[in-house]
């Protein structure tokens, strides 16, 4: 499967990037970039996971709608 790339250049304070270097070759990622994808992977689970809790919360103190068919979805 083709993906289309896009080349994104940030700045980033010394030590941050000595940390993300010596993190990068612990766990043995390939690249700079293969790090930083795993990241931002991590931060949208992290996101997906708030906001299951969110809504586990919400149902729990009965902030829900009923929907009899999938219509009610729309």
């Amino acid at each position: 499967m083709y993906y289309m790339r896009q080349i994104l250049n940030i700045s980033l304070p010394l030590e941050m990037v000595r940390e993300i270097k010596s993190e990068m070759k612990r766990q043995k990622f390939s690249s700079v970039s293969e790090f930083v994808r795993a990241a931002i992977r991590a931060y949208y689970h992290e996101i997906g996971w708030r906001r299951l809790q969110k809504s586990e919360k919400d149902f729990a103190e009965g902030k829900y709608t009923r929907a009899n068919s999938v219509r009610d979805l729309e």
